[in-house]
């Protein structure tokens, strides 16, 4: 029930707004993709898409992309843009509390912008750590972008439980850096940097981790 209420939000929002974060794409995307060119990343699977600003950037710098989205407003006009520019996407409306619909050592890297700020529960992100975990080829990457304990919003609102408040009927997880470090250990990633950054109008942690693999 909850996630199909989410949804609903997110279609409502997407079908009265076309470009609700912009065209451009985010500048943790643009972060990212220097790591991408860096380790050679051809394929990546997005969680979260939304109306795909960052997926139609990926793909328009010659990299394959997944992108996954509940919102199946968000989904169609990521569709209808991905063929009007023949782009290489897949956008596919999915709820990943079922899990990530691939199999294992599918992906170069993961990528996911706010995603993980949605109203999740701890032992639920901690289970999507894993699959994405299981669906990354050896040393491959997941690069996470998150609200953090910082931001001035962080604390307003109604109390939901631990980190999570409702804000203009958004209920939204704020991570304190331990809160990171202590999923990437548990899930088997190593996190090799992890940053600050101010995005308008949010202040992140920007994560980034690849999969360790045992010799």
């Amino acid at each position: 029930m909850l996630v199909r209420c989410v949804s609903d939000i997110w279609n409502k929002v997407y079908r009265n707004d076309a470009s609700f974060f912009g065209d451009s794409p985010s500048n943790f995307a643009l972060d990212c993709y220097e790591e991408f060119k860096k380790h050679r990343v051809k394929k990546i699977l997005e969680l979260g898409c939304g109306q795909g600003r960052d997926s139609i950037f990926f793909a328009s710098n010659d990299i394959d992309v997944v992108a996954l989205d509940s919102s199946h407003v968000a989904v169609e006009l990521l569709s209808k843009i991905t063929n009007e520019k023949n782009l290489s996407i897949r956008p596919m409306t999915h709820n990943v509390n079922q899990g990530i619909p691939f199999d294992d050592s599918s992906f170069d890297a993961v990528y996911s912008h706010m995603f993980f700020n949605m109203r999740f529960s701890a032992d639920k992100i901690k289970y999507l750590f894993v699959e994405v975990n299981r669906v990354l080829k050896k040393e491959g990457f997941n690069l996470v972008s998150v609200r953090s304990d910082h931001d001035p919003m962080c604390g307003k609102g109604a109390l939901v439980e631990d980190g999570i408040y409702e804000i203009n009927s958004f209920q939204i997880r704020f991570f304190t850096k331990s809160n990171i470090e202590d999923i990437v250990t548990k899930t088997g990633f190593n996190l090799y940097k992890i940053s600050e950054a101010y995005e308008e109008p949010v202040n992140l942690f920007c994560v980034y981790t690849n999969k360790v693999t045992s010799n």
